[in-house]
């Protein structure tokens, strides 16, 4: 058990600076994790531009490509987004549309093909346009067998079972681990004065989600 909670933490340590840095980022001009047509400068908010960024290309060891794009549009005078996702099974082959978001803020960060090259791991990023509510995090598969995305089942409710349901947290979709098992890292919400929060994480803590049993493995805290 220690040498599995080692091998965890040393993991998350490795994933790759840009990444990380998506995972923490907040609404800006670039990137799709949290693209936004209108940017806090530390005295106001910037006039509303129409956007639209892509993520590179992804390719699974079986040659399967994939790509996720972000647009903005102002619809009366409201910033607009929509998040897809773009998967091309066939060498060569047409890249079709696999997801779609529509709304206000939402975005989009690709995590990566599974090592069997048989499912794609994304995590779709949402908030409310210049304010600091409604941030909410939902991973994302896309199934080459069904050719098909969807959010991953029984994550949210295994780790409500484990914290139990009256406990406010962040949770972060890291890396695969196997062709079955993600690594998710939780962490404390950040401060929000509209309502009472009730924390139960100080320190981020790393879980292993098994995909098939939607069961929690064992965690480790990163000090």
């Amino acid at each position: 058990m220690v040498l599995r909670m080692v091998a965890l933490i040393w993991l998350v340590a490795a994933l790759s600076p840009s990444q990380a840095s998506q995972e923490n980022n907040r609404p800006s001009p670039t990137g799709t994790s949290y693209l936004s047509c209108t940017v806090w400068n530390g005295h106001g908010w910037t006039q509303p531009t129409a956007r639209s960024v892509r993520t590179s290309l992804m390719q699974s060891v079986k040659g399967m490509r994939a790509y996720a794009e972000v647009k903005v549009v102002i619809e009366g005078g409201s910033c607009e987004n929509t998040t897809t996702l773009h998967v091309a099974t066939a060498i060569p082959g047409e890249i079709n549309t696999v997801y779609t978001k529509t709304g206000y803020g939402n975005g989009i960060r690709l995590v990566g093909w599974s090592p069997d090259g048989d499912k794609l791991l994304a995590e779709v990023n949402s908030w409310e346009y210049e304010t600091d509510r409604g941030w909410g995090h939902v991973g994302l598969i896309y199934d080459v067998s069904s050719d098909s995305a969807k959010e991953i089942p029984g994550l949210d409710e295994a780790l409500s079972r484990h914290f139990g349901a009256d406990c406010e947290f962040e949770r972060s979709i890291q890396a695969w681990r196997g062709n079955e098992q993600i690594l998710v890292k939780v962490t404390k919400s950040p401060p929000n004065e509209t309502y009472e929060q009730h924390f139960c994480v100080e320190s981020p803590v790393i879980f292993l989600f098994n995909l098939r049993t939607t069961t929690l493995q064992g965690f480790a805290r990163n000090h």
